[in-house]
């Protein structure tokens, strides 16, 4: 009885939460500014180049290797602007971002923040108005140099960031101008000639971090995003000292004195891998690591290892070489060396009586549980919570027979 009052109690609540969710809905969408809202350039208009770019995958996973605002590079010590009317939230050190101003806009619903300064001019609670000096640039923090760090984001979570994230040089217009970002991959120097000759799968060599990935053969042009250190990509021309490199949707340039060649790109004769072979495997005759190889040979760059009995997945194979995922690691490994893991065919919910149906029987099993009859195992538990709520109750067993009441209308 006491579980149903919660029950009915969750559902009450349910009912209020679904009246209250327009209010909600207006103000996320009000954060969208479906016009450019025009706001002040954060920085003295002398100080325009961009360094490293918004990457909207930020929204996707919140990972830090995603950049999740714009870098603006300037001089120690210039003034920092506030790039709209507001309220400082918070005015301190947060590690990585060294000292950081965050402040709320409350007419668009959404906080811009001012990271890596060498000082701060505002306080918690202080209201600020568009074009106020609210700090000054440094490179305090996990910086490589004086820039400004600045970004716009819809929340905080402990006071830190949080997405959604916006693109300030789409979120907003400076002065009645916007500042655009370069379309990916858009080179800012002269026509290369580049050749195909170096053209072939590849992964990063001597880099600790990320490798940058630059509009133009040169460390001077703009960032676009960032290869991981030992991640795969792809070069679709270089120079011997600029490659072309297609990663994660990024278009653009990096330098090849960090790349090292695993693998020419297949030709339409090369692998001839069917996806039939797709599953989950382990490994097999194996007493401690099955080499993951770049390409189909013995011979071709290593890049990884599975140790002994891991399952991987096998994307797909020709019956000598399987192409394999495991542990972020994409590549090729021997089939002599694997088998595949005969997958479980998935349960009913509902099926307590484990026959792969739903029947009067099931509803049975469940019944005399409900009224303190035999206990479920823990199996039989997981399959009779209809709902998903984590327990089981009347309501399961409402949504029960209504699902034998629809099985018996379809056989009548």
């Amino acid at each position: 009885m006491n579980r149903i009052m919660k029950k009915a109690a969750a559902i009450l609540l349910a009912a209020v939460m679904i009246f209250a969710v327009p209010n909600c809905v207006c103000t996320l969408g009000h954060s969208y500014a479906a016009e450019q809202a025009s706001a002040v350039w954060p920085l003295d208009k002398s100080f325009q180049k961009i360094t490293t770019y918004f990457d909207p995958l930020r929204n996707e996973t919140d990972a830090s290797g995603y950049h999740n605002a714009i870098d603006i590079e300037a001089d120690y010590g210039a003034n920092i602007f506030a790039a709209r009317a507001g309220t400082c939230i918070s005015a301190d050190w947060m590690d990585a971002y060294g000292n950081m101003i965050i402040l709320y806009h409350e007419d668009l619903g959404i906080y811009t923040f001012y990271a890596h300064c060498s000082s701060v001019s505002v306080g918690a609670g202080q209201a600020v108005s568009a074009g106020m000096v609210i700090g000054h640039v440094g490179s305090t923090g996990q910086s490589s140099g004086n820039h400004l760090h600045f970004g716009i984001c819809d929340k905080l979570l402990s006071g830190w960031p949080c997405r959604m994230y916006y693109d300030p040089l789409t979120y907003f217009t400076y002065d009645g101008t916007a500042i655009t970002n370069p379309s990916a991959g858009a080179e800012t120097s002269p026509a290369c000639e580049c050749t195909t000759d170096c053209a072939g799968r590849y992964t990063t060599e001597n880099v600790v971090t990320y490798l940058n990935i630059r509009a133009g053969h040169s460390a001077d042009s703009a960032a676009l995003g960032q290869i991981p250190a030992g991640a795969m990509f792809t070069v679709t021309k270089g120079d011997g000292s600029w490659a072309h490199v297609e990663y994660n949707g990024i278009k653009g340039c990096v330098s090849m004195a960090f790349i090292t060649k695993v693998a020419d790109e297949p030709t339409e004769e090369g692998c001839k891998c069917s996806e039939s072979y797709a599953g989950t495997y382990t490994t097999t005759g194996v007493s401690d690591v099955l080499n993951i190889r770049a390409d189909h040979s013995a011979n071709t760059k290593l890049l990884g290892t599975i140790p002994a009995n891991a399952t991987f997945k096998v994307t797909k194979a020709d019956g000598s070489w399987a192409h394999v995922e495991y542990n972020g690691v994409s590549g090729c490994v021997s089939m002599d060396y694997i088998k595949k893991v005969e997958e479980e065919t998935p349960k009913v919910t509902g099926d307590l009586n484990n026959d792969g149906k739903i029947s009067i029987s099931d509803a049975v099993v469940l019944q005399n549980y409900l009224l303190g009859g035999a206990p479920l195992s823990e199996v039989q538990f997981g399959l009779a919570d209809m709902n998903s709520d984590k327990s089981v109750d009347t309501f399961d067993l409402i949504i029960m027979r209504k699902k034998l009441v629809e099985d018996l209308a379809k056989s009548a």
